[in-house]
């Protein structure tokens, strides 16, 4: 792989890259680009409280918040609109307990675990923006008439809410959702992501659902809210309506932002009658008329597009009629650590009926995507880079007969001493955070701030994520 056309060279720093879209990879042989399903890990809370509808529970978050894990989501008495907050919380994000907090009279009674009767779109989190105030450390939006209202909270439980509106309604059908906003490290000021309607006021009128981005230096002021476009059809309109954005910083990568959306299917039913009235489901409800599975955009900090290249579904709503209704299948917005080697997304299930729930879905940790070889081998090649740091590090399965190594090359292809893929010790095994080696060493200091390519060579294995340190 030599007489490389030159490329711009990507400044990675000491930055932990995931294999989520086409960022790194300049060329691929005999590889494929992996998506992972997440894999079902049991029940997180059931909606069996009084004032949990199941025709309102979802728009959820769940916060990893030190040793302890917050919940929150809506809430409703049956037959009314008028929407709450509630709140669960966890010690492991496994296992949930609706605490009896005494702060809202709901049915006579203010023993219960909601936080605020109002939240038709609560949507919360954790501001580790340096010197944030200790009685603002947590931060929330909700929507009303006029158009987004911020919350600040010491506790995540008690909130009070900032004078005036936050984000003014300006475009079509604008925060008819859960609107999301987190303080960017990567981009040093706060992002909301939020939701409005894409080439029409209505469906009626060509509109699909969308996202559009805006961001604030302190979270009172904020820039006007501009269109995301996305990677599938190169403008503001996505291919298909995206009911909610669920975005957020991955955690160990936080210039990386994934998408966890809702891909709504208005008017494709897969019930019949029978099968509905089983579920419960009227025509009233409409729960039967409509389907929806959850699919993972990517975007990275600064950016104002979506990558939907890989429009295959990333949570299918799976085996039971239950889980064919409108609204199910709904990603709560947050991806936490629940292992050393285990990270946690969440979605609900069975919309609408009385055995509605929230359910754990699990991945390895970067596991998202890979870049996967077969048993024949395969080769990937990365677009010039600049580093940071002494070492490389990889997040890596083979099977036993497979295999990984790495060469490191000039920015025009040619192999540099030392690093040439013969010196390169065989990687064997599953770990999440492997070092590479050259002869013994994992000593890439030499090459530190030059441009250089790395060429991976894949035998029935797996490579999800890369970092220098």
């Amino acid at each position: 792989m030599t007489g490389l056309a030159s490329a711009e060279i990507v400044d990675v720093g000491t930055r932990r890259e995931l294999f989520v879209d086409n960022f790194l990879i300049d060329r691929l042989s005999d590889l494929t680009v992996q998506s992972h399903e997440p894999r079902p890990a049991g029940v997180a809370v059931r909606y069996d409280l009084p004032h949990e509808d199941p025709l309102a529970c979802f728009f959820t978050t769940i916060l990893k918040d030190g040793d302890r894990f917050r919940m929150y989501y809506r809430g409703a008495r049956p037959a009314e609109h008028h929407a709450m907050t509630c709140y669960a919380e966890s010690e492991d994000g496994i296992v949930w307990v609706k605490p009896e907090l005494g702060l809202v009279e709901v049915n006579g009674s203010s023993r219960n675990n909601v936080i605020l009767f109002e939240g038709d779109t609560f949507c919360p989190f954790i501001d580790d923006r340096p010197g944030v105030p200790a009685e603002e450390r947590y931060k929330a939006n909700i929507e009303v008439k006029e158009g987004l209202v911020g919350l600040v909270s010491s506790d995540g439980i008690r909130w009070r809410r900032l004078p005036g509106i936050l984000v003014p309604r300006s475009l079509p059908n604008h925060f008819d959702s859960q609107n999301v906003i987190f303080w960017s490290g990567a981009e040093g000021r706060y992002v909301l992501l939020a939701r409005y309607m894409a080439g029409g006021d209505s469906e009626r009128a060509g509109g699909i659902r969308a996202t559009a981005r805006a961001t604030s230096p302190d979270f009172r002021s904020w820039s006007l809210p501009v269109p995301m476009t996305y990677g599938d059809t190169a403008s503001t309109r996505p291919s298909q309506h995206l009911y909610v954005n669920q975005t957020t910083p991955y955690f160990r990568a936080p210039h990386l932002y994934l998408s966890l959306a809702a891909r709504f299917q208005r008017g494709r039913r897969a019930l019949g009658e029978e099968q509905a009235a089983r579920l419960g489901l009227t025509a009233v409800t409409g729960a039967a008329d409509d389907i929806s599975d959850t699919v993972l955009l990517t975007s990275r900090a600064g950016s104002a597009t979506y990558d939907f290249l890989r429009r295959e579904s990333f949570i299918r709503p799976g085996i039971g009629a239950s889980h064919w209704v409108s609204r199910s299948n709904y990603a709560a917005l947050g991806v936490v650590s629940t292992g050393p080697a285990e990270i946690s997304v969440y979605v609900q299930r069975n919309y609408g009926q009385r055995s509605a729930f929230l359910e754990r879905l699990t991945l390895r940790t970067d596991g998202f995507a890979s870049v996967r070889a077969g048993y024949g081998g395969g080769e990937l090649l990365t677009k010039p880079l600049r580093f940071e740091g002494r070492a490389l590090e990889v997040n890596l399965a083979t099977s036993a007969a497979g295999s990984l190594r790495v060469e490191v090359q000039d920015a025009d292809g040619t192999p540099i001493s030392g690093f040439a893929l013969a010196d390169s010790e065989e990687m064997i095994g599953d770990e999440i955070e492997r070092i590479v080696s050259w002869r013994g060493s994992p000593d890439l200091g030499s090459l530190r701030g030059r441009s250089i390519r790395l060429r991976f060579v894949l035998r029935d294995a797996d490579l999800y994520s890369l970092r220098f340190r």
